[in-house]
This record gives structure tokens, sequence and C-alpha cells, in this order.
């Protein structure tokens, strides 16, 4: 049986139909025409040997084995980018947009997206902070060109590579609120991951509860904590000094792991785009493993 190529115009098409839902808005990208853009997405299915998009209203949605290609197109399309900036390549001009979770590691994320910019100053950034929801939405809306957020789990659009972390019931040191009638809660906004994580393993355990504190901002929910306020659930890279992991005996359920994921674009990156998703992956890995 011979081999079979995929031509990277032909994943680029079809990726780019997926993430605008639209072959019109995917012409206009690709600076092709409308009835182009169809015939290459019938060549690519001629090739693979099965239909990839189907109508949906409107706009498309993958078939089964679209949603098995999809994954490895973007991957394919993402290689031979960074293989082409080697060699000049890279023209693009625009502005890179950043969203960044206020529920996970923003001031590592932070950090790490100064020093890129600091580095390489061509790279224009927006760099927009949000629940992790939000930014998730925003991706789906082509508000954003590269996330990070917290997920349910599961197979996701524009979903590029994910962790698992555990997150841990907190307070201030010294603090002891196992023998309180109603459990004192720190929490982010209704929307938050950890925040149901917290609500749900309490309703799981038949513990009553209620939140003593709630804000969008991760700096203050750590200085609410430390002022004794009550008590919340955090991962590793937002722990501080003054801060205690609570034992079991203190009587809190065991709370379920977190899906971390790093979500993009494929057509809303070029070269520095995929700099600034290796370098994301590379941040993340160093915390996480």
């Amino acid at each position: 049986m011979a081999q079979i190529n995929l031509p990277t115009e032909l994943l680029r098409t079809f990726v780019t139909v997926i993430e605008v839902e639209s072959y019109t808005h995917a012409a206009e990208l690709i600076g092709r025409t409308q009835p182009a853009i169809s015939l290459q997405m019938k060549r690519l299915e001629e090739l693979v040997g099965a239909p990839l998009i189907v109508r949906k209203g409107r706009g498309v949605a993958l078939t089964e084995r679209g949603e098995a290609l999809i994954g490895h197109a973007r991957q394919i399309l993402r290689l031979n980018d960074i293989a082409v900036s080697q060699f000049g390549g890279d023209t693009a001009d625009g502005t890179l947009r950043i969203g960044l979770p206020v529920d996970y590691g923003v001031r590592m994320l932070q950090s790490c997206l100064t020093r890129i910019v600091q580095q390489e100053p061509h790279i224009r950034t927006e760099i927009r902070c949000d629940l992790s929801r939000n930014l998730i939405e925003a991706l789906h809306k082509d508000e954003l060109d590269v996330a990070v957020g917290l997920y349910p789990g599961g197979d996701q659009q524009f979903l590029h590579r994910s962790w698992l972390e555990k997150p841990v019931w907190v307070s201030a040191e010294g603090a002891d609120f196992s023998n309180a009638e109603e459990l004192p809660v720190i929490a982010h906004p209704y929307g938050c991951v950890y925040r149901e994580r917290m609500t749900e393993a309490l309703e799981r355990a038949g513990r009553r509860w209620r939140i003593a504190f709630s804000s969008p901002g991760i700096g203050s929910i750590q200085q609410a904590i430390l002022d004794g306020i009550g008590v919340s659930s955090l991962t590793g890279p937002t722990m501080l000094k003054g801060l205690q992991r609570l034992p079991a005996d203190r009587g809190l359920p065991d709370l379920d792991p977190l899906n971390i994921g790093l979500f993009y674009r494929q057509t809303g990156l070029a070269e520095h785009g995929h700099q600034v998703v290796n370098d994301i992956e590379v941040t993340l890995n160093e915390a996480l493993t």
C-alpha cells in the first residue's frame, strides 16, 4: 500500500475552517475563494478516505474522523511553521493575545511572559487575566490566541497539552476551624474550578459551609487566608509563606485533581506565537513534574 502524505496546505485549510467555523471566513484568512476552500477540503477527505467536516446550521462541526485528525493536524502545522521560521519565513506582525488564569499560577505564568517580552522585544503581546472559564470562552470567540486555564477534563477544542495537579486545603498557620459549625470558605467567584472542587467535596461529605470571602484575584484570596478569615484550596504555585496545608485529620474531604490545559488557535500563531507556547509549556512542566 502506497504511503499517504497529507499536504500542509490542506491541513491548514482544515484547521482554519474548524477554528473560525466558516468556509467563507477561512477563505478570507487564507486568501483563497470559498470554492477553492471547499475543493481543498474535498481533496483532504479523499486522501484520508472519510468525511472530516459536516455542516451544522450556519456553522460546521467535526465528524468522528475529523476529531481524530484535528490534533495531529495542529501538531504538524506547528512543526512546519517553526521549521519555516528558521529560514526567515515568518512575516507576521500582529499582536499575540494571551489569556492567563487568575485561579491558577498567574504570578508564575506572568513572570514567564515578562521574561519573553524582555528577551524578545519584537513580540507584541496583549495579556488578559481572568477566570479560566472566561478565558476558554474568549478563545472560542476568537478574542484570544493562547490561553492557560483549568477545565473540566475530556477532549476540548484548541487543547494542546494538559496536566493534572492535586489541590489541598490550606489555612493560615495556627488557624483551626475543625470545630466550626459552618466552615468559612475563601473562594473565587462562582464559575471557578477551585470553588467547585471545594463546595462539591463538602456537599458530598455532608459538611456545613459558607462563603466567608470571595474575590476574583488570587492575591486577595491569599491575603484573606493569611488574615485567618477561613480555609481555601491552593496548589503548589500559589502557596505562600505563612500558610499551612491542612492534614486529613482536620475532617476536611479529599479534593479531586485539577485539569490544567494549554490552549491555542492555530490561525492566530506565527513563529513568535509558537515560541510563547513552547515557553509556557516548559514553565508548566517545571512546576508540575
